[in-house]
């Protein structure tokens, strides 16, 4: 199956593009899917936190309120240390810094590359100071400027702003992840290049809402679809490397097929507060989701996007896709990116096959430029 948009044409297996003249149809088989990704190690070191914003899916979905102790973070330390090359370490909450001797005894033990998420409510110069020596690459919440982010995160804007400007000042290197939702998704190409502009973060990331038990109310499959086209625009306008366009982007560029879009479909630990493991943050145990992937799922076995889908969060596939389908939000907005990708390809690029050399001039700066792991998909890498 041979994709044709406007005057471009794609193959979802091979991602090869035309301009002006028709790709043949050389039958090519999906390739087969490679072996776990290295592996990411998450550690959830509490579950308490000072804010207590609606949608968090940390909150909703459990009923433990322990602590990280000292015997589970070194089983964290150890599993980190007899992981394949390459392996990320995950230090998140809740908010970790409430419980900062857990947080830094695992991210002063492990190797690189290692990232701490965090509301940045509680970043100190001392904090600043010990994450950049320990070479830590702090990812924090912020849901756009003050009025939007303060509706949803408690009012927590000028905090966090502080706590980002800390940062900044003793030279950590941070990305922003922005959870987009009723608040904020209209117009967030232009907050998301103000946010930018204040903040001049080394990675921005633009998430969908997860599923959770209760309270899930998220925005339309077409507004979010809307919001990521309008973020697509903004970081090819401005180089900005963000986490979603980036892994959808990159198949494209380097000529791999895509078939995981979360380690938690292999490769992935979860350790949860009270020393339970999971592949996922939302679930309690290990499970195999290793079908959960396009080439596993018959319902994407026709997408022209299936090439650089990965088949989405597998956990919100389940319990909003059902039986081996994706969450159909995933598949709407992956494919108006590949159609906004493709229309810009045609535009700048004369008729015939396109070169990937020729794509990464163009497009190299938004997948990755290299030096941090926020510049690699944190926890997305196939």
């Amino acid at each position: 199956m041979i994709w044709k948009h406007g005057n471009t044409w794609f193959d979802p297996v091979t991602l090869r593009i035309s301009v002006g003249t028709p790709l043949e149809d050389g039958g090519a088989e999906v390739p087969p899917a490679p072996d776990a990704p290295a592996a990411a190690v998450q550690a959830v070191v509490t579950r308490r936190c000072n804010l207590s914003c609606g949608y968090c899916n940390v909150r909703l979905s459990g009923d433990s309120p322990d602590d990280m102790t000292p015997e589970t973070a070194d089983r964290v330390i150890k599993t980190a240390a007899d992981a394949p090359p390459g392996r990320l370490v995950m230090v998140t909450g809740g908010e970790p810094l409430l419980l900062p001797d857990i947080a830094f005894r695992i991210l002063e033990r492990v190797a690189p590359p290692k990232v701490l998420f965090t509301n940045a409510t509680l970043i100190t110069m001392e904090i600043a100071s010990g994450l950049k020596r320990m070479g830590v690459s702090p990812v924090v919440s912020l849901d756009g400027m003050e009025s939007a982010h303060n509706s949803q995160r408690c009012g927590s804007w000028a905090r966090a702003a502080e706590g980002l400007d800390i940062l900044r000042e003793n030279g950590v290197p941070y990305g922003i992840s922005t959870v987009v939702g009723h608040h904020n998704w209209r117009g967030i190409g232009t907050v998301m290049e103000q946010m930018f502009r204040r903040f001049m973060p080394t990675s921005m990331g633009f998430n969908i809402l997860h599923w959770t038990p209760g309270n899930f109310d998220p925005i339309p499959a077409e507004s979010y679809s809307d919001a990521v086209g309008s973020v697509f625009n903004t970081a090819l306008r401005h180089g900005i490397f963000v986490d979603q366009i980036a892994r959808r982007i990159d198949p494209i560029v380097s000529g791999v097929y895509r078939h995981r879009d979360c380690a938690a479909l292999g490769g992935k630990i979860v350790f949860h507060p009270d020393g339970r493991t999971s592949n996922c943050i939302s679930g309690r145990s290990m499970e195999d989701w290793s079908m959960r992937i396009p080439a596993g799922m018959e319902y994407c076995a026709q997408c022209h996007a299936a090439g650089i889908c990965g088949g989405g969060c597998a956990w919100d596939g389940i319990h909003l896709g059902g039986s081996l389908k994706p969450d159909a939000r995933h598949c709407m907005w992956v494919r108006h990116i590949l159609d906004l990708f493709l229309e810009d390809v045609e535009k700048h690029f004369p008729a015939g096959s396109v070169s990937r050399v020729e794509l990464k001039k163009r497009y190299g700066m938004l997948i990755t430029r290299g030096g941090s792991p926020l510049t690699a998909s944190i926890g997305h890498r196939e």
